[in-house]
């Protein structure tokens, strides 16, 4: 007697890295790509209120083409989540939980750093640094996350907020009164989408393979 063997025929995707990514981590980043888009497309609407009609017009349409843009390659990164065959092992219960908790604890930290620094400088008198001084915060908040979720980008995005944050600073401090919304608004959501797009090319599907 012969023996046959049914053979699936079916489409599987891979995953770019040679570890393997699973269903749950691509999931994770499709959201991270989301949130880096529309976060960006936030500081965009801080940075038109230093800019004129005609340029505060073009960045938001422009603004709004690179967030919808980005968030196109987030949903294609769920769908392809939901397809499986990505076969990483996914985390106990527990740890999703424990990186969860923390997650929400960095970010309700971050919450609270952003109102005592609005508190603080409104309270002071010195409302116009509060961009920058937000952007530095949101900058900062990225260093435990890029450990918590392993994603070295993200120290990149650290560096490149508190980069923008600090020049802001400096030029405003020395006379360039112009830029203290401006800058921080363009320069931090050019850095999140940066990330966003980080996000979405290194953790390329790849079209199906048959196996």
């Amino acid at each position: 007697m012969i023996k046959t063997t049914a053979i699936d025929t079916r489409p599987r995707y891979e995953a770019l890295h040679t570890d393997g990514m699973g269903s749950d981590e691509l999931r994770g980043r499709a959201v991270g790509v989301i949130v880096g888009a529309v976060m960006g497309l936030t500081w965009v609407g801080v940075a038109r209120d230093g800019l004129s009609s005609v340029a505060a017009s073009l960045v938001l349409v422009a603004g709004v083409a690179v967030c919808a843009m980005l968030i196109v390659g987030a949903l294609r990164l769920r769908r392809a989540a939901a397809a499986g065959g990505l076969a990483a092992p996914t985390p106990p219960g527990a740890g999703r939980e424990k990186v969860q908790r923390r997650f929400w604890l960095v970010t309700l930290g971050e919450g609270a750093a952003i109102a005592a620094t609005v508190s603080v400088l409104g309270r002071s008198g010195r409302s116009e640094w509060i961009p920058a001084a937000i952007c530095a915060v949101v900058g900062l908040h990225f260093i435990p996350l890029a450990r918590l979720f392993d994603v070295p980008l993200y120290y990149a995005t650290a560096a490149g907020l508190c980069l923008v944050a600090a020049i802001t600073m400096i030029l405003g401090a020395t006379g360039a009164a112009a830029l203290w919304r401006p800058l921080p608004g363009l320069g931090a959501a050019l850095t999140l989408w940066a990330t966003s797009l980080g996000l979405l090319l290194t953790t390329h599907t790849g079209p199906p393979v048959r196996r």
